[in-house]
Order: structure tokens, then sequence, then C-alpha cells
């Protein structure tokens, strides 16, 4: 029978995809886990992404073809990715993890601090994730809760720069110059030129009238090509800062 529009068309569905062969998926794995234990991070991540791309769906081929596009400024492609493969798998925490930090750098926030909830409830040990969650807490002004969970992670890591920061910077903003001085020259002597350390160590200085100090690391800061175009925006904005405290100082 025809309509008078035509023949009706019956469109069949795609065929359904050949079931996988375990075997030759635990052989992939086993390829991109020898690149890894070898450290050619390259490597196993592009083998990864291969193995993604044929449809090898497994915490580690999500995580390692997220850190490719991540590598290649594709930070919302990257995130993308990785909340595939938490719904996957949402248990993993090398996923939680990835997909916390990657939600930090695209500045969503609100979302990132449930992440590293979850990975402090699973493993409350991890010093880094406290100082993760303490970097989110003080994003979303939430200062008092921010330098707890920045404590905790330098209880169970004393050496954590990112918590070591984070203290330096919330001391200084609330005048507690002493305690953000020696916070943030324990950061520059691990890594000198640590922004967050500078901009404490700068905000003492102004507030104690070591203008020139003050001057000369913000400066430094503006030129290091490491700094981001926020962080010079802060240093600028300091700078005039002292300048008009220097000001003031003279016309007194």
């Amino acid at each position: 029978m025809e309509f008078k529009s035509g023949p009706i068309k019956i469109q069949m569905g795609a065929p359904a995809p050949a079931p996988r062969n375990p075997e030759a998926d635990r052989a992939q794995l086993q390829a991109i886990q020898s690149k890894l234990t070898s450290g050619d991070l390259e490597a196993a991540a592009t083998l990864a992404q291969a193995a993604l791309a044929g449809g090898l769906e497994h915490p580690l081929t999500f995580n390692l073809a997220a850190g490719l596009l991540e590598a290649d400024d594709r930070f919302a492609e990257s995130v993308s990715l990785l909340q595939r493969g938490h719904r996957a798998f949402p248990q993993d925490l090398g996923l939680i993890q990835a997909l916390g930090l990657g939600l930090f750098r695209l500045q969503r926030f609100a979302e990132a601090l449930p992440q590293f909830d979850a990975l402090i409830a699973a493993q409350p040990g991890l010093g880094h994730a406290h100082a993760a969650r303490g970097a989110v807490l003080e994003q979303l002004d939430r200062e008092a809760d921010a330098e707890a969970a920045y404590r905790r992670a330098l209880e169970l890591q004393g050496d954590n720069l990112l918590a070591l920061a984070g203290i330096a910077t919330l001391t200084a903003r609330s005048g507690r110059f002493e305690e953000a001085r020696g916070a943030a020259e324990r950061v520059l002597a691990a890594e000198p030129g640590f922004p967050e350390a500078v901009v404490a160590l700068a905000r003492a200085d102004l507030a104690e009238g070591h203008y020139d100090a003050g001057e000369a690391r913000l400066k430094a800061l503006i030129a290091d090509p490491r700094s981001s175009e926020a962080q010079r925006e802060l240093a600028q904005t300091l700078l005039t800062d002292i300048g008009a405290a220097r000001t003031r100082k003279f016309d007194a």
C-alpha cells in the first residue's frame, strides 16, 4: 500500500556495536600502564586517547585523554570528557580529583567543591585534596572555611605549597602580617616567584611601610612570564596603593 505522500520508508537503526574483546581491552590497558610505568606520559595519553576513540571506556583512558585536551588548552572539552567518565565510573577517585581540578581551572568553583568534598570523604588523609578544597572555598569567599581547609592540609602535609600560599594570602588580608610573612617565605624558598606568596609579602610591605621592597617584588611579578593577567592586574593595583601610601608619608 502507498500513501499519497509516497511509499513509507522504514529507517533501520544503526547496527548494535560488536561486543568488546576483554582480552584485547586488557592488552591495551597494559600497554598504557607500561608507558606510564616507564615515565612516558605523552605516549600513554596518546594510547589512551586512541583506545577511548575505539570504545574502550575505563577511568585510565578518560583521565589520560582529558589530560591531552588540557595540555592543548582545550579546557572545556577536557572537563566535558571527565564528566562523561565520572558518569560512567562515579566512584573512581582519580576522575573525581581530575574533574574537580578541571572545574576549578574553568572558575566553576561551586561545581568543583562537591568533587573535593567527595574526594576527602573517601580519603580524609589526602593533604593535597584539603589544599585544593581550600583554594575553591577561598574563591567562593568562604575565607574562614578556606583557612581551616588549608590548615588541615598542612597538618597532613606540612610542605604543601598551595596550602602555605593560601595561609599567606588569608593572613595578609586579615592583617596577620607576621604569620603571612612566615608562610610566604617558606613558599618562596621552595618555589621562587610563586605569585600568591609574592603578593602576600607585598601586602605586608605596604602595611608596614616597606614601600621599596614591596614595589620591587610587584614589579618582578609583573615581569614574570609565568604570572597570569589577573595576577599582573592585582600587582599593578598594589603598586598604585604603594605609590599613594608613599605620597601620604611625604605629605604628612
